[in-house]
């Protein structure tokens, strides 16, 4: 994994307190607190994706303010596409379902499962901070004559292209969590 993107599962073993350190000990808490600790770990994961992807909005608004104070009206319902689509799968990202580790569950999922999981996640974040590049430069992009068409263009691929390995995600999460 990218040094500059730390493993949130270490942090989060390195970080146990008392009470997670004797759930350790007690036979039939440690597995359940281990992964417990690998679901806030991909939680971690996740809203650092979605904060990335929201902080990209924040730079497509801005674009909308200058396009706005350009009278550039005609592309403004490009750029609130473009919005609309960071906030859909923002949300899809941070809020989806994960897999729960609880003491009894209907359907177990191991840590090599978890660990699937957050491995898909972690790549999600390279992908989330790309995205949040190309928004960062859409402004001078803009006003340096780039059409708002073009600078919608490639950002909303990179955002379908989130999207595609999302559904692949959730694809495999669901074939590996058949049972026999």
């Amino acid at each position: 994994m990218p040094e500059n993107n730390p493993d949130l599962r270490e942090k989060i073993v390195e970080n146990r307190g008392t009470w997670k350190k004797l759930q350790l000990k007690i036979p039939g808490l440690r597995e359940y607190r281990s992964l417990e600790d690998l679901r806030a770990a991909d939680q971690l994961l996740r809203k650092q994706v979605s904060d990335n992807l929201n902080e990209s909005k924040d730079k497509i608004e801005d674009l909308r303010k200058t396009a706005t104070a350009k009278g550039d009206f005609g592309n403004l319902t490009l750029i609130g596409s473009t919005i609309s689509h960071i906030q859909q799968i923002s949300g899809v990202l941070q809020h989806s379902q994960q897999g729960s580790a609880g003491i009894s569950p209907n359907i177990r999922i191991d840590d090599g499962v978890l660990n699937k999981l957050y491995e898909y996640d972690f790549n999600f974040v390279n992908t989330a901070e790309q995205i949040f590049s190309s928004c960062s430069g859409v402004i001078s992009d803009y006003n340096s004559g780039k059409s708002v068409q073009e600078i919608t263009t490639k950002i909303n691929s990179m955002l379908d292209d989130l999207d595609h390995s999302w559904k692949q995600r959730l694809e495999s999460v669901e074939n590996i969590l058949v049972t026999k």
